[in-house]
């Protein structure tokens, strides 16, 4: 089923739009969920509460892209989980990216924040695709080298190297734009 046609069932209030969803995206959410949380009940539930804070959204929400607002809502859920539960297996993902991005705690630096996050889209939307998928797989989905390399063919040492010129070239991207990192 298509995401318009999914995301019309949402409007209508018809269940069968949480069914279609899961139907659709179901492993790819539990995999997202799971690479967070490294535990099956613990992403089985951030799952299911993701499906419901959609089902809330939607509508009003109109999301262009059902597949990344949804996927975006079950890694928000799961980071949330996470530090409710006191893991905290991404650390590891997001201090590589530290060095490049500041810290943004501060109401003075949220737009500044949120500025950035367009750069860093703008940046992924220039590079090559593989650089992009690599990255992106990384840290959006939160895989490991080992599952990045297996998913695309390639071995560990590669996508490590793609991983550190990725950083490099957004380091200085971001520079250039007067990011001060």
């Amino acid at each position: 089923m298509q995401d318009s046609s999914i995301i019309e069932l949402f409007n209508r209030r018809s269940e069968q739009a949480l069914s279609e969803m899961q139907k659709k995206y179901g492993k790819l959410c539990s995999q997202i969920a799971y690479n967070i949380l490294n535990n099956k009940e613990d992403a089985e539930e951030a799952v299911n509460m993701a499906y419901e804070k959609v089902w809330e959204a939607i509508p009003p929400a109109q999301p262009k892209s059902l597949c990344g607002y949804l996927c975006a809502t079950v890694r928000n859920t799961a980071l949330n989980s996470s530090d409710k539960i006191r893991r905290h297996p991404c650390e590891s993902f997001y201090d590589e990216l530290g060095e490049i991005i500041p810290d943004s705690r501060t109401v003075e630096t949220e737009f500044d924040s949120n500025q950035i996050g367009l750069y860093i889209n703008t940046f992924l939307g220039k590079i090559k695709k593989k650089s992009r998928q690599i990255f992106v797989a990384r840290y959006y989905y939160n895989m490991s080298v080992s599952d990045i390399a297996r998913a695309l063919g390639t071995s560990e040492s590669a996508v490590k190297t793609q991983l550190s010129r990725t950083r490099a070239k957004l380091r200085t991207y971001l520079e250039e734009r007067g990011v001060e990192v």
